[in-house]
């Protein structure tokens, strides 16, 4: 997908931690106006740039997307100092040792899920034959599950919620199998779970962002288990494995439906330009976690039920909202945010 100019406003707007409304306010204009660059439907008047340059700390060319290409004489040779410091690509997999950084396609992140899940299924599933374990499949399958959903999730932004699927997947899983001599109790379960729970809903209010080592980076394509659309003022988004963020663009939003499972979805309604009355937006999560980000010129009214999972809200709408999204969230092992902007 190619970079526009909308993509780079609404990254420089992030960065610096500000709103559609804020960024309106120093500029002089309405935040409807912002939202139409954001959403490439239309372009900042030429004597705004350099005020919004200005305001990102950024040169006019940059805000463009225009880079200075560098000059190389001709018969020029450049050779690199060490095989340290070369950076190895092949086939979406991003390895530069030099600067200690590691990057994955989303897409290729979700088929390694599946394929460690069913590996581990189908190798657990002919031990327990071979050694008389008596574990059926739905013993191993789920457990399995729980655990590789863990495993993934721990690598690119440590999360005790992650590390706490990891650790009941792996003990359940043992448990099945008859294999594991220990016993932690029915007793201990739940508050070993709230314990890590609790830890990583409180490392989520305390982490500030920072620039990791180690990431994952997606490569602009969907991956295939996503699907998003939106037609007469109704969307419809669901994600297994993968991560996608989308912006759902609609001059006016009537009814929402969003899931992930074993998956983390973003919905930005920056591109709704107003509201009808009774829209209602649905959202489901399961082992994973559903972000959906709303302007703060609407208000949220959520009804919220969770089982093992979390439910949050990030900032707070305007005084006097134009209008409200009536939300209807269930989480089961996953975390579902609204996240003001």
């Amino acid at each position: 997908m190619e970079e526009t100019l909308g993509k780079r406003i609404i990254a420089h707007r992030k960065r610096l931690g500000m709103t559609q409304d804020k960024l309106a306010e120093q500029l002089g204009i309405t935040a409807q106006a912002v939202s139409k660059w954001e959403n490439d439907q239309s372009c900042p008047d030429i004597a705004m740039l350099p005020k919004l340059a200005e305001i990102f700390g950024i040169s006019i060319d940059e805000l463009l997307g225009i880079t200075a290409q560098e000059k190389v004489h001709e018969a020029e040779v450049i050779q690199s100092e060490s095989f340290e410091d070369d950076a190895l690509e092949d086939d979406g997999i991003h390895i530069q040792k030099g600067s200690w950084e590691f990057k994955l396609d989303n897409s290729r992140k979700g088929s390694i899920g599946i394929a460690l899940w069913v590996l581990l299924v189908g190798g657990l599933l002919l031990a327990s034959n071979l050694f008389s374990w008596n574990a059926g499949l739905w013993d191993i399958l789920w457990p399995s599950g729980l655990l590789i959903f863990g495993l993934l999730g721990i690598v690119p932004k440590f999360s005790f919620f992650r590390l706490g699927c990891l650790f009941f997947g792996a003990y359940f899983l043992l448990s099945n199998l008859n294999v594991a001599s220990f016993a932690i109790g029915k007793a201990l379960l739940l508050p070993l779970f709230l314990l890590l729970f609790g830890l990583n809903l409180l490392m989520d209010a305390l982490r500030k962002p920072k620039n990791r080592h180690f990431s994952f980076s997606h490569n602009s394509k969907n991956p295939k288990r996503s699907h998003c659309e939106t037609k007469d003022g109704v969307f419809e988004c669901s994600l297994s494995f993968g991560e996608v963020n989308t912006v759902i663009d609609t001059p006016r939003l009537r009814r929402g439906e969003a899931s992930v499972s074993f998956g983390e979805l973003e919905i930005d309604l920056s591109g709704c330009e107003e509201v009808a009355p009774g829209c209602t937006v649905e959202a489901s999560c399961s082992f994973g976690e559903l972000t959906i980000k709303v302007p703060c010129r609407y208000r949220v009214e959520a009804e919220a039920s969770t089982s093992f999972g979390n439910f949050e809200v990030k900032g707070s709408p305007d005084s006097e909202p134009a209008a409200v999204i009536n939300l209807d969230a269930s989480a089961s092992f996953g975390e579902i945010c609204v996240e003001y902007i």
